[in-house]
């Protein structure tokens, strides 16, 4: 731990990117199934929360993700959409009670990582985002982020996965483009404390199929000229907002099995060793083109920090049409641990020093990949719910010792900007590359007005216009 002053801080932030660790150091986390629990045959979905995750793990994750719409997908009068993921990470202040207060502080700092899906309910998602919701969106950032509230690190995701074909606002270049760099500028008018993520699937089996609605996008999909979309094509440069608009690089990842042992794959077999390498580089096994390495191209062309979005490995537990239980064959622990192991590792780290963030998908999914509406498999991707998966993980994680960097307690009032106040003084304890230190937001939460709409700080805009002068 070190004490910078804050000239210090400020010349550090032209070359730093906002919520970047130090070189050598990375952040880990987990996309937590928050949803109220409910049972699906034998399987019970949601009822989680961060809290739970640390209390599980024994450790304070340095990151949460959370997802929410655009626009929000509730009443004007019902902002619990807006406020539940600010909710549900600030509980981690106080979360876990007495048996796990020596193990795991409770006033912690985690960066929140916001998702924010166009609304899934027209055939033309991006039709349906207004600028008053893009000006909501803001203004909720404002208060998040603002160290005045709850001063809380956002880094925000908008319509990920949008070279896939899954989601109605996909594979529609042109669009995609506009619409991110509409909410970057109005966010960035009204706060400069969030760090934008572009985060598209990755390359294997692009283009998936195939789903191309207009003519322009498909002729803007061709990117070898060819007359035809298929993985001979770049799947990452149409959508590409330029590096001006985007922090972060990140993507999607995941092992769901063998696919040389069949579709769907439910094979529960160990994560192959270079598999990460394999899908941000390129391999003929996955079907990812080697001549657009993802982090060759966005990661070290432009220097951006790239985060797995979400990611994890698959246990097969059932297949639709059976209650029986799917072969567990190598066994949950070494699915998941072999998938994890190959990016936690200090030769990762070397041969990927800009891979700094890491976000396993905590979730189980019920019937993925069905075949014509059948036989789809019920996988489970979470790593801390069996104990001894959850031992081998904090026991891999606690071995990287310094390497990993943990949320930890801070002062209300700490700006992660600046490196400034929470009565430091002008100075601030620094870990993270551009300035941010290991110091936690006060309690206050993002609070809201009668109208439905966040309320704006008017300290979010003078300390905007201030630091854009600097920046």
């Amino acid at each position: 731990m070190r004490f910078i002053t804050l000239a210090a801080v400020t010349a550090q932030l032209a070359a730093a990117t906002l919520y970047e660790p130090a070189d050598g150091k990375i952040v880990f986390g987990a996309w937590v199934e928050t949803e109220s629990a409910t049972t699906v045959g034998p399987i019970t979905l949601g009822g989680d929360s961060p809290s739970d995750f640390n209390k599980r793990l024994g450790l304070n994750a340095g990151v949460f993700h959370m997802s929410q719409s655009i626009p929000l997908a509730i009443s004007p009068f019902d902002q619990t959409q807006m406020t539940a993921p600010l909710n549900l990470i600030e509980a981690t202040k106080t979360g876990g009670g007495a048996k796990f207060a020596k193990k795991i502080s409770h006033n912690e700092d985690a960066i929140l990582f916001l998702t924010i899906y166009p609304n899934q309910t027209a055939e033309n998602s991006y039709d349906l985002i207004t600028d008053k919701d893009v000006q909501l969106l803001a203004w909720q950032l404002g208060n998040i982020t603002d160290p005045s509230l709850s001063g809380r690190r956002v880094m925000l995701r908008f319509g990920p996965e949008m070279n896939g074909n899954w989601f109605t606002y996909g594979q529609q270049p042109s669009r995609y483009v506009t619409e991110f760099r509409r909410l970057v500028t109005a966010i960035r008018a009204v706060t400069k404390r969030v760090a934008f993520v572009w985060s598209p699937n990755a390359g294997n089996n692009y283009p998936f199929g195939g789903n191309f609605l207009p003519n322009a996008e498909r002729t803007a999909l061709d990117t070898n000229k060819d007359g035809t979309v298929d993985n001979k094509d770049d799947p990452f440069s149409p959508y590409w907002p330029g590096a001006e608009y985007v922090d972060w690089v990140g993507t999607s990842l995941y092992w769901k099995g063998d696919p040389a042992t069949g579709y769907p794959t439910k094979d529960n077999s160990r994560t192959p060793a270079d598999f990460w390498e394999r899908m941000v580089q390129g391999s003929v096994v996955e079907v990812v083109n080697p001549d657009y390495p993802f982090y060759t191209q966005y990661a070290e062309k432009y220097n951006k920090p790239l985060v797995m979005s979400e990611g994890g490995a698959a246990f097969a537990l059932y297949q639709d049409g059976s209650t029986a239980r799917l072969p567990a064959n190598q066994g949950q622990l070494a699915v998941q641990q072999s998938f994890w192991q190959s990016y936690l590792n200090a030769a990762f780290f070397k041969k990927f020093p800009k891979a700094k963030m890491f976000i396993n998908f905590e979730h189980q999914k019920i019937y993925e990949d069905p075949t014509n509406g059948r036989n789809g498999i019920t996988r489970d991707y979470r790593i801390t719910y069996e104990p001894a998966v959850a031992a081998a993980l904090k026991s891999d994680l606690t071995a990287l010792g310094s390497s990993i960097e943990w949320a930890g307690p801070f002062v209300a009032g700490y700006d992660w900007l600046t490196g400034t106040g929470g009565g430091n003084g002008g100075g601030a304890a620094v870990t993270t590359k551009n300035g941010g230190g290991a110091a936690p937001t006060g309690a206050a939460s993002a609070t809201t007005s009668k109208s439905g709409a966040y309320q704006f700080s008017a300290g979010v805009v003078g300390f905007a216009a201030c630091i854009a002068l600097l920046l």
